[in-house]
């Protein structure tokens, strides 16, 4: 049995990395995921392989999530009558999450915990439109397509 006593920032009860060697397996994850991560951390005499850099990657938290301005939703058909809805964020052009079907309330319930929209690019889906006139009362919403010139 080894006792051994824990220095702050050094270690970490019942690792095997120090944090800052985490951090580093975690910023080469999320950078180059697995082969390449294992790849790249195998360069800089750390032994781990694509599936250990990937279970670490999936560890990370994701970023918090920040309202779009502008907020561009369309769907799309997986297979057959199955569909799902993705709302992007328009200026980044980041998808922010995705949801099953095309709802206008699951639309507007979103639109209503994240407030902040001031714009809201759709098809020319009426579900959309009603989803994002309830969540997003104040937002513009663009036309379905927008005119070409001639």
């Amino acid at each position: 049995m080894t006792f051994a006593e824990q220095v702050p920032g050094l270690t970490v009860r019942y690792q095997r990395r120090t944090p800052q060697l985490q951090r580093l397996v975690e910023a080469v994850g999320v950078v180059l995921a697995g082969r390449g991560g294992s790849r790249m951390l195998r360069i800089l005499n750390v032994a781990l392989s694509r599936c250990t850099v990937l279970s670490q990657l999936m560890q990370v938290p994701l970023p918090p999530l920040e309202t779009p301005r502008v907020l561009g939703v369309d769907d799309f058909a997986l297979y057959g009558d199955t569909y799902g809805t993705l709302p992007v964020d328009a200026t980044t052009r980041l998808p922010l999450t995705l949801w099953e079907g095309r709802d206008a309330q699951q639309g507007s319930q979103w639109l209503r915990q994240h407030p902040g929209v001031e714009v809201a690019c759709r098809d020319g889906s009426l579900t959309y439109r009603h989803g994002i006139a309830a969540g997003a009362p104040d937002a513009v919403l663009t036309p379905a397509r927008l005119p070409t010139e001639p």
